[in-house]
């Protein structure tokens, strides 16, 4: 089996968001899609399991979705990609909105943003999916979303273990 066919899918890089109290944190993350177009609107996102974000957005049951432009640097991506929240704050040095939710949203490289409530956690070994049904989103710009294929050639960013998108080869 040639695994190097799975780097052929489409993918976006995302950093999702979620408060627990007084606590927020988040985590960049390659699978989140819309999956309905009717009211209500459905979409899902997959977490790693060990991720701190994993663990606030099961208890709050909220999240927020930033899809990130072009123009995002690796430094911003990998401060919310290779580091825990649980001993790092990632809200610190970066700019964000509360959103309607009282959860952070990037305001800096982002093109848009969703408020969700997560309504189904499937098990997926390593990681989990959440459903989520869309309580809210804005529109920031027209700048053109980041892909994960420029994420890797044009940026030269890397694929951390924990990524649902990791493969060992």
């Amino acid at each position: 089996m040639d695994l190097t066919a799975l780097q052929k899918l489409s993918y976006g890089v995302y950093v999702i968001t979620s408060k627990d109290k007084e606590k927020f944190s988040g985590c960049t993350v390659t699978t989140a899609m819309q999956l309905t177009s009717n009211e209500p609107i459905y979409m899902m996102v997959a977490i790693n399991k060990e991720n701190y974000t994993y663990e606030i957005l099961r208890k709050s049951k909220k999240a927020n979705i930033s899809v990130l432009d072009k123009n995002a640097t690796l430094e911003l991506i990998g401060h919310f990609g290779f580091r825990t929240g649980r001993q790092y704050d990632k809200m610190q040095k970066v700019d964000y909105e509360l959103a309607n939710n009282g959860i952070p949203t990037l305001v800096q490289n982002t093109v848009c943003y969703f408020e969700t409530t997560a309504i189904n956690e499937i098990n997926v070994g390593t990681h989990s999916i959440f459903v989520l049904k869309l309580d809210n989103c804005k529109k920031l710009n027209d700048n053109e979303p980041l892909t994960y294929d420029y994420y890797h050639k044009v940026i030269k960013g890397k694929t951390p273990p924990k990524a649902s998108t990791f493969i060992n080869i």
